[in-house]
């Protein structure tokens, strides 16, 4: 059974209240080190939880085949809109993480995984795993931009690289890389570290 869309009307009224705390503007640094050290040079990438997807513009404009996900009318109608004004084709779905058609399986070189796994009901973790298993082709890569937030009420929920790490066992993924930002972006409300793992 599909998982029901879970916060919607939190992040649907964070939007149309204007408090978007977590939306930069642009692509963030984080992300720019991910693309700078660990994308490969073509493929398809997706992006769950996107947001208004300033990642997925990016991305889309080098040449990477996007396929952008989020649940939020506003982030997914900004995206779409944006696209069209810059002319990039990009595959931008208002869809559930959670239930994703079967065109989706195996189907991608790398997860690109920013603000969405603290964004998810915590007891969501191991459904997030295995979306990201089922979604990357074997040998294609999670990677991903990950944070500690210093209060144990979310979203965004804090996400120290132990807990994390303990849903993405050895037997189905190779952790390649573990790397703290520095300097810490100071619109996040914690410190963020990145993750890079391939999918056996």
């Amino acid at each position: 059974m599909a998982k029901p869309f879970q916060y919607l009307d939190f992040w649907n009224g964070k939007y149309s209240d204007g408090h978007t705390p977590w939306d930069l503007g642009r692509v963030s640094r984080p992300v720019e080190l991910l693309l700078e050290a660990a994308f490969p040079q073509q493929g398809r990438v997706f992006i769950p939880g996107s947001g208004r997807g300033y990642e997925a513009l990016h991305l889309a404009g080098q040449g990477y085949a996007v396929t952008a996900v989020d649940y939020a009318d506003e982030a997914v109608t900004y995206l779409s809109d944006e696209a069209r004004r810059q002319g990039l084709d990009i595959d931008v779905r208002k869809q559930d993480i959670f239930d994703l058609p079967p065109e989706f399986d195996a189907a991608f070189d790398v997860l690109l995984e920013q603000t969405c796994f603290c964004a998810i009901n915590p007891k969501d973790r191991a459904a997030y795993e295995a979306m990201a298993h089922r979604v990357l082709k074997p040998g294609g890569r999670l990677l991903g931009v990950f944070m500690e937030v210093p209060f144990d009420n979310g979203p965004p929920f804090n996400c120290p690289a132990d807990v994390v790490q303990a849903f993405f066992p050895e037997a189905r993924w190779h952790l390649d890389a573990q790397t703290p930002v520095e300097p810490q972006e100071p619109m996040r409300p914690g410190p963020e570290y990145l993750l890079c793992y391939t999918r056996k």
